[in-house]
């Protein structure tokens, strides 16, 4: 087989990381790439036009053709798609975090602190239990590992220390680091504010970034009066971000909050009026905002207990941890030139595009000399 030969089908949905992967993937001369878009999953804005776009009926007959396939994100009709993808097929699994981390029960547990947790009921926010409740008599955390079993390489940021690898029988799948993520082009050099005390709260309007204990141990901090506080609430839920724009705004001086859509350049320029992101979040999540804080020069400050925390660790990153109580004032101040630099250079060697095109390079070229194969039969 020569890589000329190569078809590979992607089971996806739509999003600009998705998209973004998909310019890559389209200057790959080696390879065609077929894409099978999940239909409800459309973006707000200008339709996208997919190179070797699938209608739903056309992928049973595409996946016989296929030489590997790419599910990007295991949930919803890619749980159903895995089970026809033919035997001889293999199977990588682009993981997303969502796909994981709500159906399985020893995650799922330790998502959300207390007063999140409060406030979830508040809310009526309670998609969580019954998500567990679907786990626990519907057979949702079942069909999953079902369908992992049928996985036999995972594309993901912390490779064979990603939270839901013990999901695997043996042997394990191979993995490759993560095809999402990037770093903003080489080109876009500016760094973040010098200004002290620019603090980002969390990277999207998701609950399981904790806002409100985060929110709640600041204020009893008592923040120097030059700190300003903004949330960036434009993706997830609508009733969640109103409520911590309400509550940020009363519990806490100087405070904005930040809902509009930005193309990735604008929202990369809003992203440099701050320079410091603290993240409460236990789950792996905004990846893809993180990368652009480490280049842009941003502090980042993130939980210990958090699962990305031994990824920094493992990378050398400059960044701070979360005390278990109170607050640190040091964390208002921005990271120096060199600390800023240091992060920039490590952001290019393990997110940048050359670093995905290898990955590219590694999936193709297992694919092509009989490496990548079925992990069960």
């Amino acid at each position: 087989m020569s890589g000329a030969d190569l078809r590979i089908v992607h089971l996806a949905f739509d999003h600009a990381s998705v998209r973004d992967l998909h310019a890559l993937l389209q200057q790959d001369e080696r390879a065609s790439h077929w894409w099978w878009i999940e239909p409800t999953s459309t973006l707000q804005g200008k339709a996208f036009e997919w190179n070797n776009a699938l209608r739903t009926d056309e992928v049973p007959t595409t996946l016989a053709q296929a030489d590997a396939v790419v599910i990007h994100r295991l949930k919803g009709a890619n749980l159903d798609w895995i089970q026809r993808i033919p035997d001889n097929v293999p199977v990588v699994w682009a993981s997303w975090g969502d796909d994981y981390y709500r159906v399985l029960g020893s995650l799922n547990r330790s998502l959300f602190l207390p007063w999140t947790a409060t406030l979830n009921a508040v809310l009526g926010k309670m998609s969580i239990t019954v998500q567990r409740m679907g786990s626990a008599f519907g057979g949702a955390e079942k069909r999953f590992v079902q369908a992992c079993q049928r996985v036999d390489a995972v594309s993901t940021l912390m490779e064979e220390n990603a939270p839901f690898f013990g999901v695997f029988s043996e042997p394990k799948p191979h993995t490759y680091r993560s095809f999402y993520n990037p770093t903003p082009p080489e080109s876009d050099l500016q760094w973040c504010t010098d200004v002290p005390g620019r603090v980002l709260l969390g990277t999207n309007a998701s609950n399981t970034s904790n806002h409100l204990d985060l929110i709640l141990r600041l204020r009893s901090a008592t923040p120097p009066d030059h700190v300003r506080f903004s949330a960036g609430l434009s993706y997830g839920s609508t009733r969640y971000a109103k409520a911590i724009d309400f509550l940020g705004s009363r519990l806490l001086s100087h405070w904005e909050s930040q809902f509009e859509h930005l193309p990735r350049q604008s929202y990369g320029d809003w992203l440099c009026t701050h320079n410091v992101l603290v993240m409460n979040n236990v789950r792996t999540q905004g990846t893809g905002v993180l990368v652009m804080a480490l280049w842009h020069g941003m502090k980042i400050v993130v939980r210990p207990d958090a699962h990305i925390t031994p990824f920094f660790q493992a990378h050398g990153f400059v960044f701070d941890c979360l005390p278990a109580h109170g607050w640190n004032n040091d964390f208002y101040s921005p990271l120096n030139a060199q600390e800023r630099a240091h992060n920039r250079v490590l952001a290019a060697r393990v997110f940048g595009q050359q670093q995905r095109i290898r990955t590219v390079d590694a999936l193709l070229e297992d694919v092509v000399s009989g490496r990548l194969t079925r992990r069960l039969t």
